[in-house]
């Protein structure tokens, strides 16, 4: 359950056992007994909690919390649990909100603030306060382990605000954010040492930012641990910088979006230097628009058996069909492959071809975007019935 500054709309039911339900039934009628000053049994505060599981609308919550002192205080701890805020002016309400509450400090573990407001000219001092205000709410929240926070690229140079991330003292395990990488992010990733998940998303490139990218060292003198050691999954729209990150040797799950090359021998160097240095031996899960040349395709494919052998998950691949032989003679060499990933859907008698050549493979994953899903799925081993899959989690990559 999320309290969104911008929307209040009903929530879905959590789902537990019956005991619960009851006593949220109940319970409920206690409570608009209680509201109305009707005369009813004061519930344990522990006993609110349950109940308040139950409740599907965050506006109901709200309600419920100005009820009595006992209720506010395990009403708001679902209130103010997941927060999310996608404009500035209620950015800047909810920022006022909690700093200005310390009991609320240590309620919030995950925030999520964007701009949706990318036609909002501000003047500098304006936007300047803006970013002030969300520093100090993040100074505020000890217990945070999920933000998300960008600027949706409404910046002309990028989000240039990493300095609001100093000083804080949350340990995360969800990061995603699309600050410009510079000395302040980069001193801030290195202190996340419970950090799982990077989102990083770069707005904004020119020679200038590409260079400063090139040069910065993951590992300084001084430190005695690389980024973020705990990291197993990293997304991102920047091919240099899952480069960067590929040394670290702890990173399971690789997602590029993006094109990683424009020529072949741009594809040949790329590649060569993401298997360079053994990190890439930990992967489980890479996702990459794959070159569309055969020859180029068979080739990069050949570095990742011998740099990522340990390959569950892998994708995405330029068409091809059942003739291409080369093509699924280097797939087979991945011995460990359960799903693999192409750009349009294949006949039956590639996915038959690829099921053979490929023993561990379970499912082939096609794109085929609709209104109601992007992918069909073609069991393999043993071939099954094609079925749709809408997977907004990114459940066919994070599960390899």
């Amino acid at each position: 359950m999320t309290l969104s500054i911008a929307s209040t709309s009903p929530l879905p039911l959590r789902t537990t056992p019956d005991l619960f339900l009851t006593a949220a039934i109940r319970g409920s009628q206690m409570i608009q007994a209680m509201a109305t000053d009707a005369p009813g049994p004061h519930l344990p505060t522990e006993l609110y909690r349950h109940i308040f599981l139950h409740v599907p609308s965050m506006r109901d919550l709200c309600s419920l919390s100005v009820v009595c002192h006992s209720m506010q205080g395990e009403a708001e701890f679902f209130i103010y649990r997941s927060v999310k805020s996608s404009r500035r002016s209620h950015t800047e309400y909810l920022c006022d909100l909690i700093t200005s509450s310390p009991h609320r400090h240590m309620l919030v573990r995950s925030l999520q603030i964007s701009n949706e407001d990318t036609e909002l000219h501000l003047s500098e001092a304006r936007n300047q306060e803006y970013w002030e205000r969300i520093a100090r709410l993040l100074h505020d929240l000890p217990r945070l382990e999920v933000l998300k926070i960008s600027n949706d690229m409404s910046a002309p140079t990028g989000n240039k605000n990493a300095w609001v991330l100093s000083g804080c003292t949350f340990s995360l395990r969800h990061f995603d954010s699309d600050f410009v990488f510079d000395a302040h992010l980069l001193y801030f990733l290195r202190s996340q040492r419970a950090l799982e998940t990077l989102y990083w998303t770069e707005c904004f490139s020119d020679d200038e930012s590409a260079e400063a990218l090139d040069r910065m060292n993951i590992v300084e003198p001084g430190y005695s641990t690389n980024l973020a050691s705990s990291m197993s999954l990293l997304n991102t729209n920047s091919p240099r910088f899952a480069l960067k990150c590929i040394p670290n040797a702890t990173l399971s799950h690789i997602w590029i979006c993006g094109p990683c090359a424009h020529e072949d021998d741009s594809w040949t160097s790329y590649i060569e230097r993401f298997v360079r240095g053994g990190g890439a031996g930990s992967l489980r899960s890479l996702r990459m628009n794959m070159p569309y040349s055969k020859g180029t395709l068979v080739r990069v494919l050949n570095h990742l058996v011998k740099g990522s052998p340990e390959l569950r998950s892998l994708g995405f691949i330029p068409f091809f069909n059942a003739s291409d032989t080369e093509l699924i003679d280097v797939l087979s060499q991945f011995k460990h492959l359960r799903s693999l990933v192409t750009w349009n859907v294949i006949g039956r008698d590639t996915s038959r071809a690829v099921a053979q050549a490929i023993p561990s493979l379970r499912l082939v994953a096609c794109l085929h975007y609709s209104y109601s899903h992007e992918y069909v799925i073609l069991p393999v081993n043993p071939l099954g019935t094609p079925k749709p899959l809408h997977d907004p989690d990114y459940s066919l990559w994070r599960d390899a």
